[in-house]
């Protein structure tokens, strides 16, 4: 693990645009371990130097051994001696009349344990050409905020409603995503035919789609090389969908390059089993079932892939393409 000099202190600092929180060093190769919007106050217990940005070295450490760059965020606000430190500062109440009932709050997008407590509708869906699609408006409207579109197979497929669906979904207000099925095929190639077909901008997801192929089998060595390949050219991680095959080939092991990207898993199991590498999934696809989204009946049989977000949407917007 990366040390860095650091000067202790207590106190909190409010970021001042959408910045990355960096896990485990204080330095952008850190993997993201989420993205906090302008105006958030922090605690943070230590002030370090890292990696210069725009010839700025200092970075503040939250007690989650995770770093924040110093030029993202406002002055620091030491706490006063003997102190906790709290989330947020509270102003002082004024006196007034008792407050009028609060509307009761919104459901909650929070971690699950199993697939029964999944909501009946989807926050994210993943669909390709043959997943009818009515009306996305109707989708979004229903709570569906997020679509993984297929792009691309190997060196040469490409999904044929994948462009014509993106502006109709975008126009919906809904988050866009593009996801690349891996084969055998020359690596630099896929990427290629990847970003030519997906062309993703600053708020497009990207993801592999590497699982189990009978005729086209994408190797593992093959699978990190596209996700490096994409890295290198985005300047930011893709998402890896997998389950069974990553398993597999992790073994016991802990992996952090595997670890940096944020995992979609597939699992259609009651439960989510999460390979070491990784402290949860990100997304969770954990069934093929009949749709309940309006808008979206599905494929020839009626059926869609249901997917669990590990988190709030505020935290799904500011996370989408990170």
């Amino acid at each position: 693990m990366p040390q860095h000099p650091q000067i202790l202190i207590s106190g909190q600092v409010t970021t001042t645009a959408k910045v990355n929180l960096r896990q485990g060093a204080a330095t952008t190769d850190a993997p993201v371990l989420r993205k906090l919007l302008a105006g958030t106050t922090i605690n943070v217990q230590a002030i370090v130097a890292g990696l210069s940005v725009d010839g700025n070295p200092l970075w503040y450490k939250l007690d989650e051994n995770a770093y924040v760059w110093a030029g993202g965020v406002g002055p620091l606000t030491p706490f006063a001696a003997g102190t906790a430190p709290l989330p947020t500062p509270l102003p002082t109440p004024l006196p007034a009349p008792l407050p009028a009932p609060a509307p009761p709050p919104a459901a909650p997008r929070t971690p699950i344990a199993t697939s029964a407590e999944a909501p009946r509708i989807p926050v994210v869906i993943d669909i390709y050409h043959a997943n009818v699609v009515n009306s996305f408006a109707e989708a979004r409207a229903a709570g569906v905020r997020g679509i993984i579109h297929k792009a691309t197979t190997g060196q040469t497929g490409k999904d044929k409603a994948y462009s014509d669906r993106r502006g109709v979904a975008e126009a919906a207000g809904l988050l866009w995503g593009a996801y690349h099925w891996g084969t055998n095929a020359p690596v630099a190639a896929q990427v290629d035919n990847f970003l030519m077909k997906a062309q993703p901008d600053e708020n497009t997801l990207v993801a592999l789609d590497y699982e189990i192929d009978a005729k086209f089998q994408m190797s593992f060595d093959q699978a990190r090389e596209f996700l490096e390949r994409i890295h290198e050219k985005l300047g930011r991680r893709a998402v890896l969908y997998s389950g069974h095959l990553i398993k597999e080939k992790l073994g016991d092991r802990i992996d952090p390059f595997w670890g940096a990207h944020r995992l979609w898993l597939a699992e259609y199991n009651p439960s989510a089993h999460v390979q070491k590498s990784w402290p949860s999934y990100w997304l969770w696809q954990y069934a093929e079932k009949k749709s309940t989204v309006p808008g979206i009946p599905g494929n020839t049989g009626g059926a869609i892939d249901y997917n669990h977000f590990n988190g709030s949407e505020d935290q799904l917007r500011a996370e989408w393409a990170s």
